[in-house]
């Protein structure tokens, strides 16, 4: 009896030492001592505690609580955690290259460069069908898109000049069988244009806008709507948009606008940066200042040796530039919602650098640092209806978040310098990504390449 007791305790003891040997872990990752941005922007917690399970966030604690495990842990020892930013404008088929020296860049390399700077969220404005079947097929290593297909623009109208396809529609009896021909890409969202390209071209009527945002809300799709003057941005309010792409660059917005705006909820993205970066770049070298680290070798010679001056239009809105940031500073003091859209792809507009310039163009406009980080993170997710799952750091929700080693509320520049990217729960390799950019050369005309300081003489 005593051998069998004996020999009974030796399995019950190596029962219960192999259940502890082999005992999962509480989480996949623990970050420690890491203060977290508030839902408000207003402040930061107490340091804290994050748990991550699989891709979201699984518990949030204070420190003065008992840790429990997990199979791997960071300690931040104080960093701010911010959300992982969103771009709420940006044309993910183009590169930022000049249209005079024009360089294309596969969609892999440019949500790689949007990861690298921070940016876990991507709204595309303008992409064609076969882009929509690529962007189905992404897995959690790449920032989330948020797609709208093909546009609807009036025929020959903006944005058929650059051959891709959108919905050209002439009057509210083809509307039908271009909707449905939306709603078969798998649409995140719906763009529609108001545009007379100087006046050269009749834009989408009323009741077609109206017909368009219709539809889209029946369809729970957010309703983006292009624009550039201001009686344009007041029918796009009238027609039922969510948000304006593109602010009022070059007239002042008046009582009625703000009205409507804070009647409708809309959501107004200026994309100042689009419109100010190459005049910027060829006074100032401003933008070259920036961390350029995953812009290829080939991209940067074509961007920034010999910088030519701007269009003349390009021009005119860097001259008149006043108005847009009085206009941006005037909307959010009557309570409107400002959301960051760099329109990236466009010239002196990289992926991912793009937003960061248009984080600092709202800087300059004169809206609050507090602000800022809200038009990047929680009013970006509210008007993309995502605001359940992103755009703010809590119990439940993506794992995408930002560690910076200054704090963003008390000066914006901290977020150009992150010191850890968490996307979907997995610290982004920001080496592994400039290796990848400068492996993948662009397509294009050649530039001269130089070393030498940009020439702006010209």
């Amino acid at each position: 009896m005593k051998v069998t007791a004996i020999t009974s305790c030796l399995i019950l003891a190596s029962s219960n030492s192999f259940a502890l040997e082999t005992k999962k872990n509480d989480y996949d990752l623990r970050i420690d001592n890491v203060q977290i941005l508030t839902s408000d922007a207003k402040g930061f917690s107490e340091n804290s505690r994050i748990y991550i399970q699989d891709d979201r966030i699984a518990r949030i604690t204070p420190m003065t609580k008992t840790a429990l495990s997990a199979e791997n842990t960071h300690n931040a020892q104080g960093s701010y955690a911010i959300p992982g930013l969103i771009d709420l404008h940006v044309h993910l088929n183009a590169s930022g290259s000049t249209y005079k020296n024009y360089q294309y860049l596969p969609l892999e390399t440019n949500l790689n460069n949007q990861l690298y700077y921070g940016v876990t969220a991507v709204t595309d404005l303008l992409m064609s069908g076969e882009m929509m079947q690529s962007i189905l097929q992404l897995d959690d290593s790449a920032p989330i898109v948020f797609a709208s297909g093909p546009a609807f623009t009036n025929p020959k109208g903006h944005s058929t000049q650059f051959g891709v396809k959108v919905h050209e529609i002439d009057s509210i009896d083809q509307i039908s069988a271009s909707w449905d021909a939306h709603l078969s890409y798998q649409p995140k969202l719906t763009k529609a244009i108001i545009e007379t390209m100087g006046g050269t071209a009749i834009p989408l009527s009323d009741d077609v806008l109206k017909e368009i945002g219709k539809r889209s809300q029946s369809a729970g799709l957010p309703f983006f709507v292009h624009v550039s003057t201001l009686e344009d941005g007041k029918r796009a309010i009238r027609a039922g948009a969510t948000a304006l792409a593109h602010g009022i660059n070059f007239e002042p917005v008046d009582n009625e606008f703000i009205d409507l705006m804070q009647q409708n909820k809309v959501t107004y993205i200026p994309t100042l940066s689009v419109l100010h970066n190459q005049g910027d770049e060829h006074d100032h070298q401003s933008i070259s200042q920036l961390d350029l680290a995953p812009i290829h070798p080939k991209m940067k010679a074509c961007l920034f040796n010999q910088v030519q001056a701007p269009t003349a239009s390009r021009k005119l809105a860097w001259q008149k530039k006043s108005i847009a940031y009085n206009n941006v500073v005037k909307l959010a003091k009557a309570g409107i919602k400002i959301g960051a859209g760099s329109d990236s792809g466009n010239p002196y507009s990289p992926h991912g650098l793009g937003l960061i310039s248009e984080v600092l163009a709202l800087h300059k406009a004169g809206l609050s640092n507090q602000q800022i980080l809200l038009s990047m993170t929680k009013v970006a997710a509210q008007t993309l209806n995502v605001s359940e799952d992103i755009g703010s750091i809590s119990q439940g929700k993506r794992a995408d978040f930002i560690l910076l080693n200054k704090n963003p509320i008390e000066n914006i520049q901290a977020i150009t310098n992150p010191e850890k990217i968490y996307l979907a729960g997995i610290a982004v390799e920001r080496e592994k990504i400039i290796e990848r950019s400068h492996a993948t050369p662009p397509i294009g005309s050649s530039c001269e390449s130089s070393e030498k300081k940009q020439d702006h003489s010209i």
